[in-house]
């Protein structure tokens, strides 16, 4: 009986120890804490080379691990992270791995602290940092040691200079030994504000003390903001050296080879303050600045109405353009300027910046006189003699001759005979005594000759108009027809008119009223306005103020296209309904 009785307990005795047994095992590894320990792959270390920190845990961590302690005296370049299962005597443990590539950022010893894995805490650790051998350095025996086979050079052209002046920035990598996967840092300044400007980058050979090194040079224009004390930062080189191996086209490619990073040296400048005398919007400090002025036309010889381009540049070496100034221009009564937007430009050379602006203005004169454009002159400061100067463009006089136009409105002529001459009264008083009667026998003599002129030129006329009229009718003709260039000015009008195209459609209405009116001397857009109806003068402004006008509006050519179609139906209606001989004057 009793025998029974283990036999049924013995199962659930066994169940039971087992569930203990898992629970006992499950709950001593929660209290147990991992052990992590830290190693590094040397120590010490040399400034510019990377080495790894191993952290190494011999069960599962509490948490991921929080590294940010390290970056306070340590940059981490990349890092890995493994696990492995191993069986000892049957029994399996677990080994969890944190491998980080780091280098250090400055010589000293440095301890890093210990770092958090959740609940679990690695050790702290010490780790020295030594100075990487530089160029042409000197042993404790007095005796010179191995030139570096790679280092940076950094330097400044001058120590001392003015605020918003061109200092030149160099940094050169010199070497010995293959490199890949480099990359060399951009120049940072303590002045956040200062401009700094790339100009030119160079690969040459030197020789430094017997030992051949190809150089890698990379100049910049730096343009301190602030006075002070200017310091450029240390500049960064990282890459894979290989000093064993030849550089070959696939080291860009190839992962071998040491990581090392360069820091060049810090260098400074002091950066003196603009003089109290001089106005902070006239201060341009630079080497060379100039004025240059060129005109589009003879400005002694112009017509009223035709509008001539002023270019104005300025041109400083040691500056940026968008360091140069707006010019202002006065208005001049009788001339209208339209002023185009700025166009700027940095000419980068080895020795630095030339910055370029240029200025546009289009010049229409509304009536026939000389005017003066007043001097332009601009202050700047000499940084090579540390004086003040002027760039002077002198005033310049503009002639203007023809009939005076106003936006396309013309100025209605008078008649000739009641104008008067400049400076001459328009009635003249004449004190000379009057001319003696004729006898009336050569009165009446005139006066049948005169009669039988008149009956002569009657018949004359009679005589022309038939023959005038038999030709018509033998052959008709349209006005246009006759006339080529009339015709090919038309087609030109109406093509670019249709794209909106209006310098062409300026270009070809000169033409077309060349032809149409007989007018050899029409040059411009506003003598048109003289002989077209105040419909088409209307059209030819609008068009003239889209070509000239600073704003630039968009120009559309279809009312100017009607216009012009309905100004050459009247023009065809009043060549079929004229005399021979226009008048002189239309009332």
């Amino acid at each position: 009986m009793v025998r029974n009785m283990n036999t049924v307990i013995t199962p659930n005795i066994t169940r039971a120890i087992r569930t203990l047994l898992l629970f006992s095992v499950f709950f001593s590894a929660a209290l147990q804490a991992a052990n992590i320990t830290v190693s590094t792959s040397r120590n010490p270390v040399a400034l510019d080379d990377s080495f790894h920190l191993i952290y190494e845990a011999d069960s599962s961590v509490d948490d991921d691990p929080d590294f940010s302690p390290i970056y306070q005296y340590f940059d981490i370049l990349n890092s890995s992270q493994s696990t492995n299962m191993r069986s000892i005597n049957g029994s399996w443990s677990m080994k969890k791995t944190w491998d980080l590539s780091v280098i250090a950022k400055d010589v000293g010893k440095f301890t890093i602290p210990p770092i958090a894995f959740g609940k679990d805490i690695s050790p702290a650790i010490q780790v020295t940092v030594r100075n990487s051998t530089s160029p042409n350095s000197v042993s404790p025996n007095g005796q010179a040691s191995i030139p570096a086979k790679i280092f940076l050079e950094s330097s400044l052209d001058k120590k001392t200079g003015w605020v918003q002046a061109q200092f030149i920035y160099t940094i050169r990598l010199l070497r010995t030994v293959g490199i890949a996967s480099a990359s060399l840092s951009e120049p940072e300044s303590n002045d956040p504000d200062a401009i700094i400007e790339k100009l030119s980058e160079d690969n040459y050979t030197t020789t430094r003390n017997g030992i051949s090194y190809e150089v890698f040079e990379r100049r910049y224009a730096i343009f301190p903001q602030r006075s002070g004390q200017l310091k450029i930062n240390p500049v960064t080189f990282e890459g894979r050296v290989n000093p064993t191996q030849p550089r070959t086209i696939f080291d860009q490619f190839r992962m071998s080879g040491q990581l090392k990073r360069l820091r060049s040296k810090a260098v400074s400048a002091t950066v003196k303050a603009a003089p109290a005398s001089i106005k902070l919007q006239n201060w341009l400090p630079a080497s060379e600045l100039q004025l240059v002025e060129e005109w589009s036309d003879d400005i002694e010889k112009l017509k009223t109405g035709d509008p001539v381009t002023r270019t104005i540049t300025i041109a400083a070496r040691g500056l940026t353009a968008v360091q140069l100034p707006d010019l202002k221009f006065e208005d001049i009564d009788g001339l209208k300027q339209y002023p185009d937007k700025p166009v700027t430009e940095n000419r980068t050379q080895t020795d630095g910046i030339t910055g370029l602006k240029q200025i546009k203005i289009a010049i229409i004169p509304t009536r026939a006189g000389s005017y003066t454009l007043p001097a332009i002159k601009l202050q700047w400061w000499n940084t090579t003699t540390g004086k003040e100067e002027f760039a002077t463009i002198p005033e310049q006089v503009l002639t203007a001759v023809g009939s005076a136009s106003t936006g396309g409105n013309i100025t209605p002529t008078q008649p000739a005979q009641t104008q008067a001459l400049p400076n001459t009264p328009a009635t003249v008083t004449n004190n000379t005594p009057a001319p003696a009667p004729l006898p009336a026998e050569n009165i009446r003599y005139w006066q049948w000759s005169t009669l039988a002129f008149a009956i002569a030129w009657l018949l004359t006329l009679v005589l022309l108009f038939r023959k005038h009229g038999a030709a018509t009718a033998a052959k008709p003709v349209k006005p246009e027809a006759s006339f080529a260039p009339l015709k090919a000015a038309v087609t030109a009008v109406e093509k670019h008119a249709k794209n909106n195209d209006a310098e062409n459609t300026r270009a070809a209405l000169i033409e077309w009223a060349k032809s149409a009116y007989a007018d050899g001397s029409i040059t411009n857009l506003s003598q048109i306005s003289e002989h077209c109806s105040p419909q088409l003068a209307e059209e030819i402004r609008q068009l003239n103020e889209s070509l000239y006008s600073p704003e630039k509006p968009a120009w559309n050519g279809r009312n100017l296209l009607a216009t012009f179609k309905n100004e050459r139906i009247q023009n065809n209606r009043s060549e079929k309904n004229s005399t021979v001989l226009k008048p002189l004057y239309e009332k």
